[in-house]
């Protein structure tokens, strides 16, 4: 396998690791074959509302997916400066360590009622006790933190099929196990899919990069099909998490088998978002210029802090629920992560929006395949934002805040570990002089 680290080379990565590629190459066909899902006569479709999607709005959202392709294409061609040779990663380890350990304390602090009473976790893995959502106490500005865990899970997944001259510490596999399973049980009791991506992405780049190297049909084949082969098992993680919300209701129980009611509500969150953002654009006026979807960190930023920015922009609480109660269905929320942008900067705004958020993620998975830090913190970042695209604007959320502060410790933290510095070669060392 080809070594970045004594040849100073970027790594190459399948084209679906690229945000060119997976724009082009996935969210835009994907786009298109979620938008035939509204005509589908399947019986596990629940689309309610005001059907707005249509081929202007479509092509409105193929516009700002290729803003991405093209400005990411750039970016991921700029070489900033000279590719670092890395040897010494213990840098790594400390920061990821550091941060791993934080949320680790933070997933303690949520789940506290669970990890100090182990007869009431029994009851909760056995389904005996079904914990509700809005009865687990959070604590402001605290419990947050374990939205960081996806810094220690980027360094670690890479480190893992990369190892530098330092194998990985023992640590590093004990904080795995503890903070994975930490994840795996906020996605059950939370029912909260999307810390399982978070989890899941960083592996999955990483194997990416891995797997361009290696020769064979097969992996010629796992570069190749990439996203397209990881549709059925979504379809069924979703349809997992979906079968203990919805499935036993009257609506689904004993109607259908699990697959079609799976697919079903695949494909119903997914248009429905879609349309939630296309018609937002359609009955409401925009630009509004409260960056509702685009900072909604900002706004909900713990202790008070973020009203100033909310009265000074005008924004008084959120009109998307407003809107969904008036014209859509209040029971799929998203706002998508295409049309959201719009409604709050206008069409020149989001499209530099998106020419922005493409322009960086070009520069980070460029820094990426150098194997740089900044580069492997970053851009799993801007890959999840491409996955979710079509729901909501994820680098908006708290918890992509929350995961963006984690990477700006993380830095820190390696940067206050100096690298070994490379033996110095003697004159007399023919290795010092290359052959002619």
């Amino acid at each position: 396998m080809t070594n970045t680290r004594s040849t100073g080379a970027a790594m190459p990565m399948p084209w679906w690791c690229a945000p060119a590629g997976i724009a082009v190459g996935f969210l835009l066909p994907l786009m298109v074959l979620i938008s035939y899902a509204g005509d589908l006569p399947h019986p596990a479709l629940t689309i309610r509302g005001v059907a707005v999607l249509d081929a202007h709005y479509l092509q409105l959202g193929g516009m700002m997916i290729l803003a991405i392709a093209l400005a990411g294409w750039f970016g991921a061609q700029l070489q900033l400066g000279p590719v670092p040779v890395v040897r010494d990663r213990r840098g790594w380890d400390r920061a990821a360590l550091g941060i791993g350990g934080l949320a680790t304390f933070a997933f303690v602090i949520w789940f506290r009622d669970f990890v100090f009473n182990p007869v009431l976790l029994f009851q909760t893995l056995t389904g005996e006790f079904k914990p509700d959502r809005n009865t687990i106490a959070l604590t402001p500005g605290l419990t947050s933190l374990a939205n960081m865990g996806p810094v220690f899970f980027s360094v670690y997944a890479f480190r893992l099929l990369d190892k530098g001259e330092q194998a990985l510490p023992r640590a590093m596999h004990v904080l795995f196990v503890v903070l994975g399973l930490f994840t795996l049980f906020r996605v059950y009791v939370w029912t909260e899919r999307l810390a399982l991506i978070e989890l899941l992405v960083p592996f999955g780049l990483t194997f990416g990069r891995w797997t361009s190297t290696r020769a064979g049909t097969g992996w010629a084949l796992t570069r190749t099909v990439g996203p397209y082969a990881a549709i059925p098992m979504v379809v069924l993680l979703f349809g997992a998490s979906e079968y203990f919300r919805s499935w036993s209701s009257d609506t689904y129980q004993g109607k259908m088998d699990f697959w079609e009611f799976a697919i079903g509500r695949f494909a119903s969150y997914y248009y429905t978002s879609l349309n939630n953002g296309a018609g937002l654009l359609a009955n409401m006026p925009w630009p509004t210029w409260t960056f509702e979807f685009t900072l909604e960190w900002l706004h909900r930023a713990p202790f008070g802090a973020g009203k100033p920015f909310s009265d000074a922009v005008g924004y008084t609480g959120p009109q998307f629920d407003w809107y969904l109660a008036t014209y859509q269905d209040e029971e799929f929320n998203s706002p998508s992560g295409i049309f959201g942008p719009l409604s709050d900067l206008g069409l020149y705004g989001g499209l530099g929006y998106m020419l922005g958020i493409g322009l960086v993620s070009g520069l980070c998975f460029r820094a990426y395949r150098e194997a740089r830090l900044v580069g492997v913190l970053f851009y799993p970042i801007f890959f999840i934002t491409f996955m979710e695209i079509y729901r909501y604007p994820y680098l908006g959320v708290p918890r992509a805040f929350t995961w963006t502060l984690g990477i700006g410790l993380a830095l820190l933290l390696a940067a206050t570990v100096k690298p070994i510095p490379a033996p110095r070669r003697s004159v007399g060392d023919p290795s010092a002089h290359p052959a002619s």
